[in-house]
């Protein structure tokens, strides 16, 4: 039953993402469910994160403008990736969090660009607004991806403590 919360989790840590940035417009920008994204997928493994990346894509390409499937692919590409790295980590080791989160958004900053670019047809004068916005976001997940694993580990470690199929 204790399952149930992990739906839960991510729409709350959508909403939260959603209310921050109606009252916030500074440079430093987020994802939330990228970095729960990551926690979850360090935790669960290659199939558990590939699939609940795909419904987090989902869920944020229903909620934005722009190309629909590209958080879907991107999201379940990289919650794949991230299981597949699971047995192979110091999972305790804060900077690699941050550094392995990082590394993820500038990849997924990275694919939006050359679709942008693709999109705006070759207008490469996007690139340094697109870049510095780019810093920001990779900066912002960084700076919270501590607290955000954090939280997935504890709601992780407290379904396993009912359920020991977990």
């Amino acid at each position: 039953m204790r399952r149930l919360i992990w739906p839960v989790l991510f729409l709350l840590l959508l909403l939260l993402q959603g209310a921050v940035s109606v009252f916030y417009q500074g440079w430093l920008s987020f994802d939330l469910l990228l970095i729960a994204l990551y926690a979850f997928a360090m935790l669960r493994g290659q199939e558990a994160g590939a699939a609940v990346g795909a419904a987090i894509g989902l869920l944020q390409d229903a909620m934005t403008v722009g190309v629909f499937g590209y958080h879907i692919l991107t999201r379940a590409t990289l919650g794949y990736m991230i299981g597949f790295t699971k047995e192979k980590v110091v999972k305790d080791n804060a900077f690699y969090h941050m550094t392995a989160v990082g590394i993820c958004s500038f990849l997924v900053r990275f694919c939006y660009w050359w679709l942008e670019l693709v999109r705006s047809g070759g207008r490469w004068g996007i690139f340094l607004e697109y870049f510095k916005d780019s810093l920001g976001f990779i900066l912002g997940n960084m700076l919270l991806t501590v607290p955000v694993v954090l939280a997935v580990k504890y709601v992780y470690e407290w379904i396993r403590k009912e359920d020991i199929s977990y």
